[in-house]
């Protein structure tokens, strides 16, 4: 049987508990536990017979300062644990706690998973010998000083999480133990990218209908469930990037993280740093407690290395170790760490060529290409053009708040007889010029602007005889020239040319070139 709690309420006096405890010796029920509030009384025993508590009531009762004698089914401190063991059972993260002995006190179950040790072999146990000894919580018991995500593997565990500490106060400030939360690595992860990362693209949201592109989608699709490495080949502007989405998109890593990276949009200086991170103090100006770099943030994802062809000599070496091992060591580390990445890379450079001038690596360029995937020019998928183009003006169409339906026939063939040297981005930029130029709901064919359209013709012996100034006036008086006749209104016109209405006003006013329906 299950152990009796009273909760006996009174009016405080001095020697009240004491004539309790004679009823209870008189009796022979020995007290497990007792708690004393002002006015309120707690008292645990072995479990009694009916009779026995009944007339241990009675008793009870009997002291003029006892107000009221209830059964309860927790003492205090036990509701309290309870309480505190539901809170630290339901929470995701790990938390972990010690005393001024540096004894774990508590360790919750998500502990637990992230540390890899089950609560039997830690609880109670000194800290220092389950975790490692230069721990930051050490610091906040022995000094008080908290601290906020810090990086930490145990290595005897393989486990690595981030840990933010807390120093434990009693009511008067006096440090009485530690607390840290702990966040697995792998968790930080998925949360960054929930929060930071785009929606997914399926290939079913890339548009085509040519028989090029149709037979790219179809292999593309049947290696997406693969692990093996793909190398994107293509112009500027083709559509490598929707491509590696589509590939993670329809992959077994779906559901974890997608991380592109334009190589060449780093300096090379800090390249290496963001790919495989950097520990404590490795160079000047690095962040306290190291950083870990973009292949242990994809780890259980995808990694997409964009201009592939731009990574400088140097980082071949370290990416072919990543792609033939799976490990990767920050910038100033022994330990090499475990990630667990497919590798997709994209290029419009030729690497056949690189390969043979020396600027790439052999090795690297065969273990990249395992799987290469090339995306047509939109000059060799001209069938694509008004579904593109189309889809292009829905969407244009909408964020300038206009009601753009349709493009001409005229305007369609401009845009299919051009041969797009920026591609389906190019096409992108042309269809947007067209929408914010166009005043009614249909596009034709003056409203088609290609960026060829805007080079001027070379000028005549520039230097001789004539200022700076000249010269850019007569080039301005040109192109003025020339556009004011395409277009109806100084809006459109100034819209055309990137102008506000104001400032081409004024420039026309220069010109001489503002008629009376200008205005």
């Amino acid at each position: 049987m299950d152990n009796l709690r009273l909760k006996i309420s009174n009016i405080d006096r001095v020697g009240l508990v004491l004539d309790i405890s004679r009823i209870l010796a008189a009796r022979k029920i020995n007290i497990i536990s007792m708690e004393v509030e002002l006015n309120t009384i707690y008292m645990e025993f072995q479990a009694l017979s009916l009779a026995t508590k009944q007339s241990l009531y009675d008793e009870l009762f009997s002291i003029p300062q006892i107000t009221n004698v209830t059964e309860i089914n927790l003492m205090p401190h036990q509701e309290h644990a309870e309480q505190l063991n539901a809170v630290l059972t339901s929470v995701s993260d790990g938390i972990v706690s010690i005393d001024l002995e540096r004894r774990i006190t508590q360790y919750n179950f998500a502990a637990e998973k992230i540390i890899r040790l089950p609560a039997s072999d830690v609880l109670g146990h000194k800290f220092d010998d389950i975790f490692p000894a230069d721990s930051p919580l050490i610091t906040t018991l022995t000094r008080g000083i908290p601290y906020n995500n810090r990086e930490i593997v145990l290595e005897k565990t393989k486990s690595h999480y981030l840990s933010s500490g807390r120093p434990i106060r009693d009511r008067n400030s006096r440090i009485i133990g530690a607390v840290t939360v702990i966040k697995d690595i792998s968790a930080v992860r998925e949360l960054v990218y929930t929060v930071t990362g785009q929606r997914q693209m399926t290939f079913d949201e890339i548009l085509f209908t040519s028989l090029a592109m149709h037979k790219v989608i179809a292999l593309a699709k049947s290696i997406a469930c693969g692990e093996s490495t793909v190398l994107i080949r293509g112009e500027t502007g083709t559509g490598k990037e929707l491509i590696a989405r589509a590939l993670h998109a329809a992959s077994i890593r779906h559901n974890k993280i997608f991380v592109p990276l334009n190589c060449a949009a780093i300096p090379d200086a800090l390249l290496e740093s963001e790919l495989f991170g950097y520990e404590d103090g490795a160079f000047t100006g690095a962040v306290k407690g190291g950083k870990h770099g973009l292949f242990e943030f994809a780890s259980g994802g995808t990694i997409f290395l964009d201009e592939i062809g731009e990574i400088p000599s140097h980082l071949q070496a370290k990416l072919l170790r990543v792609l033939q091992e799976g490990k990767v060591r920050r910038i100033g580390s022994t330990r090499e760490i475990p990630v667990n990445i497919r590798i997709l890379a994209a290029t419009n450079r030729n690497l056949e060529k690189m390969v043979a001038s020396g600027s790439f690596r052999e090795d690297l360029y065969y273990r990249l290409n395992v799987i290469p995937l090339f995306i047509p020019p939109l000059r060799e998928r001209r069938d694509d053009i008004p579904l593109l183009a189309q889809t292009f003006i829905e969407r244009c169409s909408a964020r300038l708040h206009k009601d753009i339906t349709a493009i001409d026939q005229n305007a369609l063939n401009k845009l299919i007889n051009y041969p797009w040297p920026g591609n389906i981005r190019e096409l992108e930029n042309v269809i947007e010029r067209a929408a914010n130029i166009v005043a009614g709901t249909t596009i034709y064919g003056e409203h088609i602007i290609f960026d060829q359209d805007y080079t001027l013709p070379p000028v005549a012996n520039p230097i001789y005889n004539r200022t700076l100034d000249e010269i850019i006036t007569e080039v301005e008086h040109d192109v003025l020239s020339r556009a004011v006749k395409k277009y109806t209104s100084s809006r459109q016109l100034g819209a055309a040319l990137g102008l506000s209405h104001t400032a081409i006003l004024k420039k026309l006013r220069k010109h001489k070139l503002l008629p009376e329906q200008k205005n």
